[in-house]
């Protein structure tokens, strides 16, 4: 397939790896509401246990990168971080700042990250040499 055109199969299992992912996110969220106070801490240790997880299967899976190597691992976890930072810095604006409710929220702030981070994902972390 040519590397201008869409795989509509990967990006078909970049969405079932995603929405795993954020399925976990999202029950850990829930697991954790009541017992971390500060919505960053809770947003942020839950975005990270899923991290592990999605690193697992979007290389294995949706990219075919072949074993894990310290340069995809090292740029994954840049995007990640960013994108955690991102997520949690965006839901303190709308829960805590505007008091937008915290499920719907976190829904329109995963949908804006996730498009992000397969761009990245595609055109950075595992991008293939040559």
């Amino acid at each position: 397939m040519s590397g201008t055109r869409p795989d509509l199969w990967q990006i078909f299992r970049f969405v079932l790896v995603g929405a795993s992912s954020t399925g976990l996110y999202f029950l850990l969220l829930w697991v954790f509401q009541d017992r971390i106070d500060s919505i960053i801490a809770l947003t942020s240790v839950c975005y990270a246990i899923s991290m592990v997880y999605n690193y697992a299967l979007q290389s294995w899976l949706t990219f075919r990168a072949g074993p894990p190597n310290i340069r995809s691992m090292l740029r994954f976890i840049t995007m990640h971080l960013t994108a955690m930072a991102s997520n949690s810095l965006l839901m303190a604006a709308l829960v805590d700042g505007l008091h937008a409710p915290l499920f719907p929220a976190q829904i329109g702030v995963t949908a804006i990250i996730s498009a992000m981070i397969f761009l990245v994902s595609k055109h950075w972390v595992y991008r293939q040499p040559g």
